[in-house]
Order: C-alpha cells, then sequence, then structure tokens
C-alpha cells in the first residue's frame, strides 16, 4: 500500500491569499489554483479584472506543475524542439502548459501539490505563483523551529 501526502484546503487558503496580496502588491490582477497530489483543484480564485481566460490557464498550470512535478517556467526551456520536453504542449489531454506560474510545493520532497497563477504577463505570473507557494515552505520553517 502507498501513502500519499496532499495538500488540504486549509493549506490551500493560505496559498490563495499569499498569491492574492502578491498579485495585489504588483497590480496583477490574477487566477491563483491550488491542485492537491492527483491535480484536483483544492480551492481557486479569481481577483476582480482577472481576464477569463486565466481561470482556465491556472488551473492547467498548476495540472502541469504537478503532474511532471516541475515549474512550468523550467518547462519552457526543456519543450523547445530538441528539448526533453518537446511535444508535451500536445499532451496531458490538451492541458499541459509550457509558460511560466505553475509551481510544484514539496514537502520532506516529495510533490503534495501544486499552484497556478494566470492573469499578468509571465514574469507576474511565476513571481505571484512562487509567492503563493513559499507561504507552505515558511509555515514548515516556523513549525520546525
Amino acid at each position: 500500500m502507498i501513502s500519499l501526502e496532499s495538500l488540504g484546503l486549509d493549506e490551500a487558503n493560505r496559498i490563495i491569499q499569499a498569491g492574492i496580496a502578491r498579485a495585489n502588491e504588483i497590480n496583477s490582477p490574477s487566477t491563483i489554483c491550488v491542485v492537491d497530489a492527483g491535480g484536483t483543484t483544492i480551492a481557486q480564485a479569481r481577483m476582480d479584472g482577472a481576464s477569463l481566460s486565466s481561470v482556465e490557464l491556472a488551473y492547467n498550470k498548476a495540472y502541469t506543475s504537478v503532474s511532471t512535478r516541475l515549474a512550468t517556467s523550467f518547462i519552457t526551456t526543456i519543450a523547445q524542439p530538441g528539448g526533453d520536453f518537446y511535444g508535451i504542449a500536445n499532451g496531458l489531454s490538451g492541458r499541459a502548459i509550457i509558460f511560466a506560474g505553475g509551481v510544484p510545493i514539496a514537502v520532506n520532497g516529495q510533490v503534495v501539490g501544486a499552484v497556478g497563477a494566470s492573469g499578468g504577463n509571465g514574469a507576474q505570473d511565476e513571481d505571484v505563483a512562487r509567492a503563493a507557494a513559499n507561504v507552505i515552505a515558511q509555515k514548515l520553517v516556523v513549525q520546525a523551529s
């Protein structure tokens, strides 16, 4: 039998709030989506002013990130012609995203979920997603102290 750890609703809500806070700081209305270890949405929020397309893109970024255990910004670099992930954009039933804004969340070396952010440019989406994901890492450090 396999035991699998995953994010829960409490963590997902903290991740969403951290993402919203960062998106407000950089003036980038965004949608932030958190998925569990199996790629199912736990929580998602669309800020006022975020584009309609950002809803699906945020989910797909999170899904791509958790399913590959890689940040989508890194996948961009290996999904080019000749790269190890070339062609992935046609994979994952059309859900694969190969641009910035999807970040896996790991605890003790195990991916327990991911966050996707969409609504700004690539750098803004990456910034929001990383700030959101970091709230879990910061809480773990505080608890270990």
